[in-house]
C-alpha cells in the first residue's frame, strides 16, 4: 500500500490531500502503479466487485493496471490460481479518470497536488537536466490539458488552444481551428442587445443560483485568492467556456446568441423585447 490510509467518502479533505502527496512522490520515482485499488475504491463504489468490474471494462491492464497476487507476484497471463487474493495496482492517470473526477470535493484536492505538479513541469521544460522522451512530453502535456480542461469546463477551441501550446515546441501538427456550436458573446453584450438594464454582476448571480455559473478561484503569483466564472455541466448547452486571453489560468463564459433568450427566461429574468 502507498500510505496507511484507506480513503472512503468521510475521509477528511487534509486526509485525501496527504494520501495524494504520498502518492505524488511515488509517481515521480519508478513506479509506474503507485496506488493500489483497495485505498481509493470506497470513495465511489459501495463494493470492491463493483469497481473491479468497472476497471476491467473501461481500462486496459498492464497499462492502466496491474493484478498483483497478494504476495506481489503474478503469473504472465496475470491469471491466478485458487483462492489468492488479487491486488489491482493504477497509474496515476488510471486513479484520475477511475476515481477522483467522479467526486467533485476528491478532484479539488488531486487537482491542486497533481496538476500543479504537472504545470511546473512543463514550465520548467527548458531547464537543464535529463531530455525526457517525446512519449513522456506528449503524455504529460496532455494530462496537464485533460485536467485543465475538466476543472474548467473548456469548449473545443480553447482545448486546443492549450493543445497547440504544449504541440508547438515538440514540432508536433494540430488543426487550425475548431468550428463553434453557434455564435458566442459575453453576457454584456447579449444584455445590451436585448435591451436590458440588467448588470452582467446581477445576471451571474443569478446563474450561480440556478447552477448555470460557478465560481472559482486560483492563487495570483503573490498568493492571494483570484475569483473567475465558469460554466457548470448543466450550462453548456447554453454557452462555452474559453480561456481567459488575459490569464490562461482563467476562464471567459461566453453564451450562444440564439439561446440567450431561452437562458434569460430560465433564470426568471423578463425580458424587453424579443431578441
Amino acid at each position: 500500500m502507498a500510505t496507511d490510509l484507506i480513503l472512503s467518502k468521510e475521509s477528511s479533505e487534509s486526509e485525501i490531500k496527504a494520501y495524494f502527496n504520498v502518492v505524488l512522490k511515488l509517481s515521480q520515482s519508478d513506479n509506474e502503479f503507485p496506488i493500489n485499488l483497495d485505498e481509493v475504491w470506497p470513495l465511489v463504489y459501495s463494493e470492491k466487485s463493483k469497481a473491479v468490474r468497472a476497471l476491467k471494462e473501461t481500462y486496459i491492464e498492464n497499462v492502466d493496471y496491474i493484478p498483483l497476487a497478494q504476495n506481489g507476484e503474478r503469473c504472465e497471463d496475470g491469471k491466478f490460481n485458487g483462492s489468492n487474493r488479487i491486488d489491482y495496482k493504477l497509474t496515476v492517470s488510471c486513479m484520475e479518470f477511475f476515481i477522483a473526477r467522479k467526486v467533485r470535493p476528491v478532484f479539488e484536492v488531486y487537482r491542486q497536488v497533481f496538476h500543479q505538479s504537472v504545470w511546473k513541469v512543463i514550465e520548467n521544460q527548458n531547464k537543464p537536466k535529463r531530455e525526457p522522451s517525446l512519449t513522456t512530453k506528449v503524455r504529460v502535456g496532455l494530462e496537464w490539458v485533460k485536467g485543465v480542461s475538466e476543472v474548467l469546463n473548456l469548449n473545443d477551441s480553447s482545448k486546443l488552444s492549450l493543445i497547440s501550446k504544449v504541440a508547438a515546441p515538440l514540432g508536433l501538427p494540430t488543426p487550425d481551428y475548431i468550428q463553434s456550436h453557434g455564435i458566442l458573446k459575453s453576457a454584456t453584450e447579449l444584455l445590451k442587445e436585448a435591451g436590458l438594464s440588467i448588470s452582467a454582476q446581477a445576471f451571474n448571480q443569478r446563474a450561480i443560483q440556478k447552477g448555470i455559473l460557478c465560481d472559482m478561484k486560483r492563487k495570483s503569483s503573490k498568493g492571494k485568492d483570484k475569483h473567475f466564472k465558469s460554466i457548470t455541466e448543466s450550462g453548456l448547452s447554453y454557452g462555452e467556456n474559453q480561456v481567459n486571453p488575459n490569464n490562461p489560468k482563467e476562464t471567459q463564459p461566453l453564451w450562444y446568441e440564439e439561446k440567450f433568450n431561452e437562458l434569460l427566461m430560465l433564470l426568471d429574468f423578463k425580458l424587453a423585447r424579443v431578441l
